[in-house]
């Protein structure tokens, strides 16, 4: 059964953002905002927030005001490995905007396999998207590990990095800010 990544509500059969007051897509133009993973303990997708710099996990800069849409996938979309009984490793989401996906995990550890989870989450999630939307006219880019809590050059950032490229064709980069250009 083909997977819709970009329905809202979500897909999740006990998803939390068919609550109220929670969101799992947003689409907004303006210059700054973050995103934020602050109620994942609850279960809950990331979120764009406007208002609180303090919750941002990943800071976007949006100069140009251009339309983006932020689509939460963990804790928002059942996807399973083939079977369909044991769900993937699932990234936070990612921001779409003109043809471009832009995938991230949002990280909040100082130490320990938080890159390697994070490559994992990648690897399962854009495998499943790039096979359920394999004639895409979508452009992936490479996507955005965003962890506030680390500072430097992760021991195995160049190993994960090579093992994202050898199976999906993109590397990933450690930011916790990004332009959109």
């Amino acid at each position: 059964m083909p997977i819709d990544f970009f329905i809202a509500p979500c897909a999740k059969v006990d998803g939390n953002c068919k609550k109220a007051g929670v969101v799992c897509k947003t689409t907004t133009n303006i210059a700054r905002f973050g995103i934020s993973d602050k109620n994942s303990n609850k279960r809950e997708p990331a979120f764009i927030d406007t208002e609180n710099q303090n919750i941002w996990e990943l800071d976007v800069e949006n100069p140009k005001h251009k339309k983006l849409t932020f689509k939460a996938i963990d804790n928002c979309i059942d996807i399973f490995r083939d079977g369909g009984i044991e769900p993937i490793k699932k990234c936070e989401g990612f921001l779409f905007y003109e043809n471009k996906i832009l995938f991230v995990e949002l990280k909040n550890r100082k130490c320990g396999r938080w890159l390697v989870d994070a490559r994992e989450k990648f690897e399962e999630t854009i495998l499943k998207f790039k096979e359920n939307y394999p004639n895409s006219e979508f452009e992936l880019l490479e996507p955005i590990v965003a962890n506030k809590l680390f500072s430097g050059t992760h021991q195995s950032e160049m190993v994960q990095k090579k093992i994202l490229k050898d199976k999906i064709g993109l590397d990933f980069h450690i930011r916790n800010k990004i332009t959109i250009n």
